[in-house]
């Protein structure tokens, strides 16, 4: 049984890093970009409590340009939220605050799993005139 679930979690983590050197890296797709952290709260569908709060701080040295988070319900199979996307066109844009919203498409025993992720961003951006290089004397 231990084997069986060391296989399949070997698995997924193979396949999320295959998914991630795919994306390529974060600064390549936003290279103003200086800061960026996410807070985010996933609650059961219809309630507001009950839910899941953590503050996701991407590090930029080494983020790949993938914004995929698992769902927390334990008995959700192949659950979680892909807001990748939604995330890469508002940097795109220097967006400094954006929110966005995602239901989880997994499986529970009873059906759908039906988790809703909502997520707030802040991002902090390099002005122009910081990138220009300095005056020749």
């Amino acid at each position: 049984m231990n084997y069986r679930k060391n296989l399949e979690r070997t698995e997924r983590r193979n396949q999320r890093m295959a998914r991630e050197d795919a994306a390529g890296k974060l600064l390549e797709r936003a290279p103003d970009l200086t800061d960026l952290h996410i807070e985010i709260d996933e609650t059961p569908r219809g309630s507001n409590v009950g839910g899941t709060r953590y503050i996701r701080r991407v590090v930029l040295a080494q983020a790949p340009a993938l914004f995929e988070m698992s769902c927390s319900e334990p008995r959700c199979r192949d659950g979680g939220y892909d807001v990748t996307s939604e995330i890469l066109a508002a940097l795109a844009s220097r967006q400094t605050m954006f929110e966005g919203q995602q239901s989880c498409t997994g499986r529970c025993s009873l059906g759908d799993c039906g988790r809703v992720l909502h997520y707030v961003a802040t991002a902090t951006y390099r002005h122009a005139e910081d990138t220009k290089a300095p005056a020749m004397r």
